[in-house]
């Protein structure tokens, strides 16, 4: 069967460590529907949850799809977004999340939040009424603190160590030969 990718950001730069987190989050994806990866801000949520999604694309006929949240500044831009993101383009009189969850409800599908931080409380409301009408639906989100939605599961990530561990090293000289060519 061909597997149906859906929209995955590009990785644009080295991938670094994170091999544990990586197999917590591919365990999380074949064994629970609503999984948050939270983190402090910039410890790479957003790079570890493209690479995991990658990474189980394959388990989902319908796709691996995906909403960047980061430059949603109104709460009530949140459902467009995700329907966007999915492929919906939903031109009838019926309720915007109505039609949403009725795309959805057939389909075998991973939908990645990212950046959800700031519409906590809009995205748990959302996803509640889209895990329950969708049972093929698997979300990934990456976040600073949990949603609260319920049956979500979260992966805590923290910044690479930086004593004696090479992974964090290996990061800093990628990053700057990235930034810098004549570096290194």
């Amino acid at each position: 069967m061909m597997t149906k990718v859906g929209f995955l950001p590009e990785e644009t730069s080295s991938f670094v460590g994170r091999r544990a987190e990586l197999a917590r989050l591919e365990t999380a994806l074949a064994t629970r529907r609503m999984t948050t990866l939270i983190g402090p801000g910039g410890v790479g949520k957003t790079r570890l949850a493209v690479r995991a999604a990658r990474a189980a694309a394959d388990r989902y006929p319908d796709g691996a799809w995906w909403a960047d949240l980061s430059p949603l500044y109104d709460d009530a831009l949140l459902l467009p977004t995700v329907s966007d993101a999915v492929g919906l383009a939903d031109h009838t009189l019926r309720m915007p999340v109505e039609a949403l969850c009725e795309w959805l409800s057939d389909k075998r599908l991973l939908l990645v939040l990212d950046s959800a931080e700031h519409l906590r409380a809009p995205c748990s409301h959302l996803l509640a009424e889209l895990l329950t009408t969708s049972p093929g639906l698997t979300v990934l989100v990456t976040s600073r603190q949990p949603l609260g939605t319920r049956g979500e599961h979260a992966v805590r990530i923290q910044p690479l160590p930086v004593d004696g561990a090479p992974d964090a090293l290996q990061l800093f000289e990628d990053r700057l030969r990235a930034g810098d060519p004549r570096a290194g």
